[in-house]
């Protein structure tokens, strides 16, 4: 029996519909490129503004702050106040923000609205703002309401500097408005509760504004805390000098 031949197998010659698909894939290869080198030296126009369904998209890219459900009004205000800016910035429509708003809550502010949320939003007119109305209502309760009137009322400079004295004042202000109506009352209730000094050089000054107040009340507070490191300065250098001065008998 003869021995079996091995035959060398040799690649096949491409027929012409092969050549014919390989020049069509090579002819959309070069046409993709040129596409993507036109777009490059030419880019696309901005995409027009986002509509309602990318509203969320738009105030999360802006990180807003969490509301846990501190029974502080500050917080609380604060966190009205960020919430009001974003829906400013992204234009998100009155009928969205309620939604938005409470995808912000944690804690007892999401265990309030599990409870609260869905009859307050079948209420006729429920929008942003009675939400803001509830929450102040829920998560600023009399006892603290009359706690920061009680701390505005008999607020004073004391230790504090000007600058944590003015913020403190601020804070404050904006839960006893009714103790500050007009500006010029603003004026009078924080030069009251300056330190004796500062009150006695700008009782004589016609200030306008809280602002005009608070500055000239700084200003004052920088001298004097200059004056009084110079005088302590001295005051130790003089020290310093009597000790050298001083020789032990023999």
């Amino acid at each position: 029996m003869a021995p079996s031949r091995h035959r060398t197998r040799t690649p096949e010659t491409p027929t012409n519909e092969q050549l014919a698909q390989n020049l069509q894939h090579l002819t959309q290869t070069m046409q993709t490129l040129s596409e993507a080198l036109l777009h490059n030296n030419n880019p696309a126009p901005p995409p027009p503004p986002a509509g309602n369904g990318d509203v969320r998209c738009l105030v999360s890219g802006h990180r807003p702050p969490i509301f846990a459900g501190e029974e502080d009004p500050v917080l609380l205000e604060e966190w009205i106040r960020s919430l009001d800016k974003f829906f400013a910035v992204v234009g998100c429509p009155e009928d969205r923000r309620v939604e938005l708003a409470s995808f912000y809550y944690r804690h007892e502010a999401d265990l309030w609205w599990v409870h609260v949320g869905l009859a307050c939003q079948e209420e006729p007119g429920f929008d942003w703002s009675a939400l803001k109305d509830k929450m102040r209502e829920r998560f600023y309760p009399s006892h603290v309401r009359a706690t920061m009137y009680e701390e505005f009322l008999h607020l004073q400079q004391g230790s504090s500097s000007v600058v944590e004295y003015h913020k403190r004042f601020l804070e404050l202000g904006r839960f006893a408005r009714m103790l500050v109506p007009t500006e010029l009352a603003k004026v009078e209730k924080f030069v009251a509760g300056l330190n004796y000094e500062a009150r006695k050089a700008l009782t004589v000054s016609k200030l306008r504004t809280l602002n005009e107040a608070y500055l000239s009340a700084a200003d004052l507070y920088r001298v004097q805390q200059l004056e009084r490191g110079s005088f302590e300065f001295a005051k130790k250098r003089n020290e310093g000098s009597g000790s050298h001065s001083f020789k032990k008998p023999r």
